[in-house]
């Protein structure tokens, strides 16, 4: 790992360019509400950021496997970074920007974790994946402070301007690995691909059943992420003060958990900790449902945050380690779609539900439910060995 410079400059991009990514979502939310004073259009930006990978999720998805892909994360590092600049310019089209900057994020972040099989050996995948959800917990725990101090005592234009620095930075990174192109002998018929497409996720039982895994427990963990805040203000007797703490400890327990990983968990196998993540992460919900004392629920959510760090590296490392390396891109990008989905779904039926139950027994019930979902998974892959 230590000599794989290839690697080691995709991390570097990954970094920075996160780094920028909650530079400009703060911005951006900062500037979004001080234009409009409307929780409405706040919303509407958030589904903004989340619909372009479920509407061109599958083309997308056939763009990267059929293209270069180290020519795709050079692009769209640089297209982010134009783009970016023009955000305080042209408020009127804030929403225009923000939708083409998600679509490039997109397909740039499929691309990155289709990428990593070709850049490394199979031993090596779940070290990187490791390391990467390492540096997406770090600025979990880090990247708001950042984006807020910056907001503070800056211009939001200049806020705007470091953040396009930081894609260009990455982009100088991506440059520098050293790529050739998995050479597909894929048919050129558009449908014909697509039909193959189908055919191999219907025929390969570990992805076609990761990717329900990932519908089903989106559908129960997205209402949660939505609902957290008023579970902690209303059952916990705190303020938005503890919600932070809440969200800092989880974020701590990704990173220590990302590079214990990393560095000692070798033997266990990707499906051992996928299902450890996934019934860790229903029970650990339940048991922090049950709580009324904020220091007890500050431990649950650490735990919470062990096995969600559990799940997303054994996740990945199990699609990249099990599918034909030609279809990775839409692998990834259906992946996607089915994940946003499920959470969209979920929040939208959370919204409704909490009027009407209680937030303490919306939480109960869907830990209770991504732990038996957890259970039948382990179940189907005992009768599958």
């Amino acid at each position: 790992m230590k000599n794989n410079r290839n690697a080691i400059n995709l991390l570097c991009s990954q970094f920075i360019s996160e780094i920028g990514n909650w530079i400009d979502r703060v911005a951006l939310l900062t500037l979004v509400y001080n234009v409009s004073k409307s929780s409405l259009q706040m919303s509407i930006l958030s589904i903004l950021i989340l619909s372009p990978a479920i509407i061109f999720g599958i083309p997308f998805g056939k763009i990267i496997d059929l293209s270069n892909k180290k020519t795709i994360l050079v692009f769209g590092d640089i297209s982010r970074a134009l783009l970016v600049i023009l955000v305080p310019y042209f408020t009127n089209y804030v929403f225009l920007i923000v939708f083409i900057i998600s679509s490039v994020t997109a397909i740039y972040e499929n691309t990155r974790n289709s990428i990593i099989p070709e850049l490394t050996t199979k031993e090596e995948i779940r070290k990187i994946n490791s390391l990467s959800s390492s540096l997406n917990s770090i600025m979990m725990v880090i990247g708001p402070s950042i984006g807020g101090l910056l907001t503070s005592y800056l211009n939001l234009k200049y806020c705007f301007f470091i953040d396009s620095f930081t894609f260009l930075v990455s982009a100088i990174f991506v440059s520098q690995i050293s790529y050739h192109k998995y050479e597909s002998t894929e048919n050129k018929s558009r449908n014909i691909r697509y039909l193959e497409f189908l055919k191999y996720l219907k025929s390969n039982f570990i992805i076609k059943s990761l990717i329900i895994l990932n519908g089903l427990i989106g559908l129960f963990a997205g209402i949660l992420n939505g609902l957290l805040i008023v579970y902690v203000i209303n059952y916990l007797h705190t303020d938005s003060k503890g919600y932070g703490f809440i969200l800092t400890s989880k974020g701590t327990a990704m990173v220590i958990t990302s590079l214990y990983v990393y560095k000692y968990i070798k033997t266990i196998k990707n499906e051992t900790l996928l299902l450890t993540g996934v019934i860790g992460i229903g029970i650990s919900t339940t048991l922090f449902s049950l709580s009324n004392i904020f220091v007890f629920a500050l431990f649950i959510h650490f735990v919470n945050g062990i096995c969600n760090s559990f799940y997303a590296i054994a996740r990945t490392t199990i699609i990249q380690e099990n599918c034909n390396k030609k279809l990775l891109g839409r692998v990834f990008s259906f992946n996607s779609i089915v994940g946003n989905i499920s959470s969209i779904i979920s929040l939208l039926i959370g919204g409704i539900i909490s009027n009407t139950i209680s937030v303490k027994t919306i939480f109960l019930t869907s830990g209770i439910s991504i732990a038996l979902i957890g259970m039948v998974y382990f179940i189907n892959l005992k009768k599958l060995s």
